[in-house]
């Protein structure tokens, strides 16, 4: 029922979003805490909602606002106006020429760029010389938007969204983003051929007398500017953060270096200005991503979203591709909007792999990114070109549509040449999809009831194990008994004898009980606390043992799964799992703790790896609490690990969900 109420409430926030009544600044936050108070966190999880989540994406903000100072760097130092005034002398006075010229650069510079503020100096310049030379206002217009989300597909500040968001590295998810680019960039030829070609001969604005288009101002070795951030991310692999600085710095120093200092420094103030809806946006968003994130939120809207989740290639390129206009006015497709919240929790569900929902999210972008009423840009573009947002959405909407829907079928017919696996292979039925084969998570069925009694050196301990163990054979039905022999977490389950495990530890003042699976993942513990003698400690450590009797009665899902196959796994929670913990050690250093033969084993993670990022944050970025809540949270994080002095990374895959 509360997944219901849920979803009326995502849909009445985009209702209001569409008609223009709400704008996405405060419909983003007044969702995410209609959520958190349905869902009952409480007054201390509405603070923990306000702190955490406008926080959340602050190394996205971050990326903006130098993003921002990049683009009015560009601008201010008349790099961005030369760079348009070799392309309009190169297209001379012929409409189709210039045209694709002003184009070409407006994809250019917007790989960089970012901001109203870039739109609007770009635009001015851009749109005038098209126009001038017989370009329709409506096609100048078109061609614009579809540039301008051309050139965002490699927007270094947009990556940086992905990786954040949903835990992406720019490698795996490059090659897409070639094929993207080329699939936009024949839209874009074909709409101007056409266009051109039906309305060829008609001028219909021209500049105003004596004012001047662009003038030749920045040295030639400053023109490369607006591409450094991409030589150095896509290049080189370094962080966007230092991308922009460096590209920023560069420009100031190749065109004004007397006036370095003056240049930086106003271009940031301009700048933080240009991204402040923008910077006001993530933290709406990083708010609805930390209450979609709360276990009791996700496990409400995983039936709903579960049940149009696609599950094989059709229902893939229908959802994202042929159905992409669903991102507009903030749709339930928008990673601006609504949508973030329905991509998270499809995140969490496993049903797709990872990057094909990124890749997804990429294709339905570029509907959102060149076609969308709402957007800041639109609305400039339409006021400055005397078209309606309207016509300008109907003109754009065809040809991204099919971009995405083009780019959709790549995803499902070249997965394996993409991305290195087939992605829709083994998407047979849901139950396929969402729980994969793990062959070491679970005992052999001779091992179900066997339980396994650790019997330490000591001799206070030693004589609570022999208690423990003599109860059990003797006054459990059903129940096996047995020594333990070695570490059970050295490997997996697939041949072990027993399904779990019971260790005792006794001292002179508690006695402990405490209760593993199979592969040595603990499960539960009880102590009693008291000064003991030998014959004491047996007696109590039977007592402990009477509580884990009634533990077995409180949670008979849980017990009947522990000792019938050896994995604690409860299927009514409805939380995938992917057996492994984050602690911080002695050292500082941040570590796994992981189950063999579980999801996470499986992936390549291991027991004592030094965990160095989380989806390519370091993790004292969120925090040491944060990092670790990770590990709960279902969700697919990637990993870059130090192992032996070797660095590397880890992906997880789906987790396990129940049989």
């Amino acid at each position: 029922m509360i997944g219901i109420v849920l979803l009326g409430v995502f849909a009445v926030c985009a209702a209001l979003m569409a008609t223009r009544r709400l704008p996405a600044l405060l419909a983003l936050p007044i969702m995410a805490l209609a959520i958190a108070v349905l869902s009952g966190v409480g007054a201390a999880g509405l603070q923990s909602l306000v702190v955490t989540g406008t926080v959340k994406l602050s190394t996205v903000m971050i990326t903006v606002i130098l993003g921002a100072l990049l683009s009015r760097v560009t601008m201010q130092t008349g790099i961005a106006e030369t760079i348009v005034n070799y392309a309009a002398e190169f297209g001379g006075d012929q409409p189709a020429w210039v045209t694709l010229a002003m184009c070409a650069v407006v994809a250019i510079l917007f790989s960089s760029l970012y901001g109203l503020g870039a739109i609007i100096m770009v635009g001015s310049i851009v749109l005038p010389i098209m126009m001038t030379v017989g370009v329709p206002r409506r096609t100048a217009a078109t061609s614009f938007m579809l540039a301008y989300a051309l050139g965002f597909i490699f927007n270094v500040s947009q990556w940086r969204f992905y990786e954040d968001v949903f835990g992406i590295f720019r490698r795996d998810l490059q090659p897409f983003a070639y094929v993207l680019a080329a699939i936009d960039a024949c839209a874009l030829l074909a709409f101007i051929l056409i266009d051109l070609r039906r309305t060829r001969g008609y001028a219909t604005w021209a500049v105003a007398s004596g004012e001047p288009i662009a003038r030749r101002r920045a040295p030639p070795f400053a023109l490369v500017t607006p591409v450094v951030p991409l030589i150095l991310f896509f290049g080189w692999g370094v962080d966007p953060i230092l991308a922009f600085s460096i590209a920023a710095l560069y420009g100031a120093l190749t065109t004004q270096p007397r006036k370095v200092i003056e240049t930086l420094v106003s271009s940031a103030i301009r700048g933080v200005e240009d991204v402040a809806p923008a910077i006001l946006l993530f933290m709406g968003i990083g708010m609805l991503l930390t209450a979609v994130n709360d276990p009791h939120v996700a496990q409400a809207l995983r039936p709903a979203v579960a049940a149009i989740a696609p599950r094989h290639g059709f229902g893939y390129v229908i959802l994202f591709g042929l159905l992409s206009p669903l991102a507009l006015y903030r749709g339930p497709l928008n990673p601006y909007g609504v949508g973030i919240g329905v991509y998270y929790v499809l995140a969490g569900l496993g049903i797709l792999p990872h990057i094909a929902l990124a890749a997804a999210v990429m294709a339905v972008v570029q509907v959102q990114n060149a076609c969308d009423p709402t957007n800041t840009q639109n609305v400039w573009v339409a006021n400055f070109t005397g078209v309606r947002v309207q016509d300008l959405m109907r003109a754009t909407l065809p040809y991204q549509v099919g971009v995405a829907t083009l780019a959709t079928l790549c995803v499902v017919a070249f997965g394996p040449a993409l991305f290195g696996q087939n992605l829709f292979a083994s998407v047979a039925s849901p139950a396929a999809a969402a729980t994969p084969a793990y062959p070491g998570l679970t005992a052999p069925p001779s091992a179900a009831h066997v339980v396994a009694i650790a019997h330490p050196f000591d001799p206070l301990s030693a004589r609570a194990a022999e208690s423990v163990q003599h109860q059990i054979a003797g006054g459990w039905s059903g129940f096996r008994a047995i020594p333990l022999v070695g570490d059970p977490s050295a490997e997996d389950c697939r041949a072990k004898p027993y399904a779990a495990v019971l260790r005792i530890a006794a001292s002179s003042d508690d006695v402990g009980l405490y209760l593993h699976d199979c592969a040595g993942w603990p499960v539960d513990e009880w102590h009693d606390a008291g000064a003991s003698s030998p014959d004491a400690a047996g007696g109590r450590a039977l007592g402990l043992l009477v509580r884990l009797r009634t533990w077995m009665k409180e949670r008979p899902q849980l017990a009947d799964s522990l000792f019938g196959r050896g994995l604690a796994y409860d299927a009514r929670s409805g939380v995938p799992a992917y057996f492994y913990s984050l602690f911080k050690s002695n050292d500082g250093q941040m570590r796994a703790f992981v189950r063999p033969g579980g999801p996470a084993y499986a992936a390549g993670l291991r027991t004592n790896d030094i965990v160095v990022k989380i989806d390519g944050k370091f993790w004292w970025e969120y925090g040491t609490y944060p990092s670790q809540r990770r590990a709960y949270d279902g969700l697919p994080h990637a990993f870059t690990i130090t192992r032996g002095g070797h660095e590397s990374e880890v992906r997880l895959g789906a987790p396990y969900d129940g049989e």
